[in-house]
């Protein structure tokens, strides 16, 4: 096994003229659980697009597993064990939530991974035959977080899986990640409520301006500074 799940080395990234990353060094290891959090704009969505293969490298490396990935699409990274949900739903709301889950299992899946994702939301099981569009914007999201159970991948990058969900929700889903986690999957984990992140994260990367500004220990972290200069509070 590589040393490392997912590897950006320089990695400097943005959209036509506009830099947004700078330099960015990431590492996430195999089984932990990495918080990448700073203010709106500070480059966390961008960073992940990039890690994915969404968006291109302008300079630097991306390493998945180890082997240089800079230039490869992203259902190649997908291959590599890379598992992205990006923030939003992204489910297809004209189908059932038993064609959702048919259409996200990849080619590698085996046959019980459907399984597998049910056990993590039992509340899909009871409506696979309902009309995704017509779920809970909460069980939508269980729905686009099943990807991460279906694909056994080895690491999951998650862009705020919380946004606008009830607390409830919100527990049942950082009850789901605690589990990946605890199977040995590692998270890369961007997330608008900081102490959920911080209460299940090993390591911490802060950005500020699309540079690294932290990277270390959770408890490491001084939580007031983040909160003074990353939160605006």
């Amino acid at each position: 096994m590589a040393d490392t799940v997912l590897e950006l080395r320089g990695v400097e990234a943005g959209y036509g003229r506009t830099t947004v990353l700078r330099g960015v060094d990431l590492t996430v290891r195999p089984g932990s659980v990495v918080a990448l959090l700073g203010a709106n704009g500070a480059g966390k969505t961008t960073l992940l697009r990039t890690a994915t293969g969404l968006l291109p490298a302008a300079r630097g490396r991306v390493l998945v597993g180890g082997r240089d990935r800079t230039g490869a699409p992203a259902h190649r990274r997908a291959r590599d064990g890379l598992c992205h949900i990006p923030e939003g739903r992204g489910i297809f709301r004209s189908l059932t939530v038993r064609d959702n889950l048919r259409m996200q299992v990849p080619p590698w899946a085996t046959d019980s991974s459907v399984e597998v994702a049910l056990a993590a939301f039992p509340v899909l099981r009871e409506r696979l035959g309902q009309t995704a569009g017509t779920l809970s914007g909460g069980q939508q999201q269980m729905l686009a977080l099943a990807r991460a159970h279906l694909a056994r991948p080895r690491i999951v990058l998650l862009d705020e899986v919380s946004m606008g969900l009830a607390p409830a929700v919100v527990d049942q889903i950082f009850h789901s990640l605690k589990a990946l986690a605890v199977s040995g999957v590692a998270l890369l984990l961007v997330e608008q409520y900081v102490q959920r992140a911080l209460d299940i994260a090993d390591r911490v990367v802060l950005l500020d301006r699309g540079q690294v500004t932290f990277d270390g220990p959770t408890g490491d972290l001084d939580q007031n500074a983040l909160l003074r200069g990353y939160l605006g509070t």
